[in-house]
């Protein structure tokens, strides 16, 4: 089943206005409706209808969090461009339409609503749809569904805002230029389709984009944008009925109109293996190689049989092909499998793999030898069981928010007319049999309608043809063992899932140039083994119960985290707790780990922001442990050694250092007593001694660094000097200064997205317990860099003169405080700030005050930092294609 891509957002905030939260109304208070809206589902707590205008409305209560999602769907995406195809329409036009100016707003009196309601905001473009959404403290969602009505039904399009978004837009088509992930994307769409207009990339070709104009815009909308192609839902904290009064008030005058009807071509079938293998010699790292076979559309008889089988080959770690190309073979870095089944179109079944390019022949022949192996035996029942399993909690935990509700009945809606598709697709899945998922591997995998899409930074050495919801929370429970291990516990009962999370002290800071990266590779060994699991049982374990099981190492810490069903619990944290305090790190596990770390060493190259940023700490730091990343560097993380690894870990992983959080739904007596005899066993150790972390000297004056990149473009980094977490007085102000300047509303981004010069420019604070520093950054093409250097330092000159409002910092205030509360959703969210802010000795009672101490920076505050900070000499770092270009400026 085609499942929903999660999408970048931007993070506003808010001060409180009127609120249209009411409590429910009694049987004779409920509103009345009339023959002139169709009600499909009229429930107390949820309303599905269609307006007189042709509008669908959605509705549904959610009362976990005090929040709620608006979200409008508008059934124009780039398959029904027409004659616009190519041109990346939709696209351009949710730029412009998305915070535009309309008959009653400018477009600067949208963004402070925005952040006056402290909402959430976005938009994305998508094959068949584009989706316009604000998610707000339910106080404000009147304002934000405003908000939304006022863009669809109002807009005016002014020629300045044209010119600027469809410059923004050429900036993100020379950046995805070089993007594997987008390439691979464009050209598997390519192969698949040769006559459907999905063939089309959603961002469009840039050579017909540079032809649009704004009478197009005014085209396109007049065309696509009626009430019979929309779709509004809210989903929150809120009075259903209520609410759906208050949609009908905002659309009254979205008056019906004759809408066209785009009919589609059918896509012919696939007669004939097809193959694309292209070289891009920028990229880095492993080749990309995916495998594909044309399927069906979603509503299709076999949607449940397929969906189990790409699940059961390449759903999860102990999935088929995980264990025999990976584990067994060690041929790829990952694999994955999916069958992709839109509404608009027959779909395709795709395997993705990760793979060095010498291994891409032997990695095809792997492919077709797991698929030949269904054909013959058929899949074990265990499998299929576990397929079941994985798709009820992955349902599961992809509701627990009111935006993914929201997401999830809108876009089951738009593609099959019914809001709770997921919810029956879960049901549906529990009926399908082993032998019916044998019968997909003949009917749909077949070699003669496979397509086969290769991308690779060199040449290949050869090619081949082939429920419900309860709301009972407890308070956080601290307990400290007799080892020193602080332990946070939780009982929340709003899913019936529990999240574990553990953070050590730790990360870059104990590393040096000689062995970065050890504390990431034996976290990551943990899990390959311990002394009751070995690899493939942890794995096993957790994908048949539906859960997941992380490790990873960051700048000030390294951490273990899993989530599982309440009921899996027991045995999952049995589990848990060996790989943080028995693991064995075998041998032949770090020989198959070594080459994924140091294949994603590689590919930071192929990233514009983890690129420039790798380079920017390098050059920044000359002393301190943050000069280093977690992965590590290729030379150091190949010479590491099991020796070294298991010392690491006798030393660091101890109780003195480590804070555990559980909260879900757990019994907290039982939990205690769990904890104290699988974690009680760990030793009591030494401390980090934070006070001997080499701190950085302030540099003596400007320092700029360039360095050539093989892509096309630049990223730009100026920074200075910075504080450590614990800088109390500086921290909070210096949070409202950077987002004043820094967020995806601040100074930068306004500026210089608004003069076409870069396709991402923002700023930001980094600390940790050692001092870190504030930078801001963008990336745009080599030839603009002097000048985006000039302005974003021009920016930076005003702050420091303290060129700041009042209003700024309280719209400000409001953003951040705001996104705390859209923040705070999950358990995983929860227990991770809990267990940092104990960790870093501030209390797990901390961020429980949060708004307090935002709301206590004042206006001074802010200057002040800002002078004492960014008046320090800058460092500059350039990442660009054309050094030349500079020193010709």
């Amino acid at each position: 089943m085609k499942k929903m891509t999660t999408y970048l957002v931007f993070f506003l905030c808010l001060f409180c206005c009127n609120s249209l939260r009411a409590q429910k109304k009694s049987p004779q208070e409920k509103q009345p409706w009339t023959a002139q809206e169709i009600r499909l589902i009229n429930r107390s707590d949820e309303i599905v209808a269609v307006l007189e205008n042709g509008m669908v409305a959605i509705v549904k209560e959610n009362h976990t969090a005090p929040v709620a999602a608006v979200r409008l769907y508008v059934k124009a995406g780039s398959i029904y461009e027409q004659e616009f195809l190519g041109a990346g329409m939709s696209h351009l036009f949710e730029h412009l339409l998305a915070g535009g100016a309309t008959k009653d707003r400018t477009e600067k009196q949208s963004r402070e609503l925005i952040e006056e309601i402290g909402a959430k905001y976005n938009a994305f473009t998508g094959k068949a749809r584009t989706c316009y959404y604000l998610t707000a403290p339910s106080q404000h969602v009147g304002k934000a569904l405003n908000l939304i009505a006022d863009w669809v039904t109002r807009p005016t399009f002014p020629e300045d805002a044209f010119k600027r978004e469809w410059g923004v837009v050429q900036r993100e088509l020379e950046m995805g230029a070089s993007d594997p992930y987008r390439l691979m994307w464009k050209l598997m769409d390519e192969l698949r389709y040769k006559v459907h207009p999905a063939s089309y990339p959603i961002i469009g070709h840039q050579d017909i984009v540079k032809q649009l104009t704004r009478e197009d815009i005014l085209t396109y909308y007049r065309r696509m944008y009626v009430p019979d192609n929309c779709v509004i839902v809210i989903v929150g904290d809120v009075n259903a009925e209520e609410m759906f009064t208050e949609i009908k008030k905002e659309f009254a005058d979205f008056t019906r109109k004759a809408r066209k009807n785009i009919v589609l071509p059918e896509e012919p079938d696939v007669t004939a293996p097809r193959e694309i293998v292209k070289v891009v010699p920028s990229m880095k790292g492993p080749a990309k190689l995916v495998t594909g076979f044309p399927s069906f559309k979603l509503q299709d008889k076999d949607l449940y049989a397929l969906d189990a089988l790409a699940n059961i080959l390449g759903g999860g770690k102990s999935s088929r092909m995980y264990q025999s190309l990976r584990e067994k073979k060690q041929l790829v870095i990952s694999v994955n499998a999916v069958n992709y089944t839109p509404s608009w179109a027959k779909g395709t079944f795709l395997i993705f793999c990760d793979v060095e390019p010498a291994k891409v022949p032997a990695t095809r022949r792997a492919i077709w030898e797991e698929i030949d192996r269904v054909k013959r035996e058929g899949v074990k029942q265990i499998e299929l069981e576990r397929t079941k399993r994985q798709l009820q909690v992955e349902h599961i935990r992809s509701h627990q928010t009111a935006e993914q509700q929201a997401g999830t009945m809108a876009e089951d809606y738009l593609a099959t007319g019914d809001a709770h598709f997921s919810d029956h697709y879960v049901e549906n899945m529990q009926k399908v049999t082993a032998e019916q998922v044998q019968k997909m591997a003949d009917k749909y995998l077949m070699a003669a309608k496979q397509m086969t899409l290769v991308l690779s930074g060199q040449p290949l050495v050869e090619t081949e043809d082939q429920t419900t919801q309860l709301t009972e929370k407890s308070p956080v429970k601290l307990l400290t063992l007799k080892n020193g291990l602080r332990v946070l516990l939780r009982r929340n009962l709003s899913v019936p899932l529990v999240n574990m999370q553990c953070y050590v002290m730790g990360g870059l800071l104990e590393e040096s140039d000689t062995n970065n990266g050890l504390t990431n590779l034996m976290v990551r060994l943990s899990a390959k083994g311990t002394k009751n699991y070995h690899a493939k049982q942890i794995i096993d374990y957790f994908d048949n119960a539906g859960g997941s099981i992380e490790t990873g190492a960051g700048n000030n810490t390294y951490f273990y985290q899993a989530e599982v069903m309440a009921q899996d619990f027991g045995k999952a944290f049995d589990i848990f707790s060996e790989v943080i305090s028995q693991p064995t790190f075998p041998k032949n596990e770090l020989d198959k780990l070594k080459p994924q770390i140091l294949a994603g060493i590689k590919q930071i190259k192929n990233s514009w922001p983890q690129e420039g940023g790798r380079f920017f700490r390098e050059k920044f730091f000359l002393k301190s442990p943050y000069q280093r990343i977690s992965s590590g560097r290729v030379d150091s993380v190949s010479n590491l050694t099991r020796e070294q690894i298991l010392q690491f870990h006798r030393n660091a992983t101890v109780g003195s250092r480590m804070v555990l959080a559980i909260f879900g739904d757990i019994d907290l007596a039982e939990t205690e007593k769990i904890v104290q005899e699988k974690l009680g066993i760990l030793p009591q150790g030494n401390a980090i001694d934070l006070s001997k972390i080499t701190g950085e000297p302030a540099p003596a004056g400007r320092r700029l660094f360039v360095e050539k990149t093989e892509k096309p473009g630049a990223t730009v980094h100026i920074g200075f000097p910075g504080m450590k977490l614990t800088d109390i007085k500086d921290r909070y102000p210096m949070e409202i200064l950077t987002q004043i300047v820094g967020s995806n509303t601040g100074w930068l981004h306004e500026l210089l997205r608004g003069k076409q010069l870069v396709y991402y420019a923002w700023g930001y604070s980094f600390y940790g317990v050692s001092p870190g520093y504030i930078v801001a950054t963008a990336q745009c093409e080599a030839k603009k860099v002097p000048e985006v250097m000039k302005l974003i330092e021009e920016q930076l000159a005003k702050a420091a003169q303290g060129m700041i409002s009042e209003a700024e910092v309280a719209r400000a205030k409001s953003k951040r405080i705001n996104t705390e509360v859209l923040n705070k959703q999950t358990n995983a969210d929860m227990a991770a700030t809990v267990a940092l802010d104990e960790l870093y000795g501030l209390g797990y009672k901390w961020s429980e005050s949060y708004t307090d101490r935002i709301m206590a920076v004042r206006l001074e505050d802010v200057k002040k930092v800002a002078s004492k900070y960014l008046k320090s000499p800058p460092t500059i770092t350039i990442k660009t294609s054309e050094p030349k270009l500079l020193k010709q400026n």
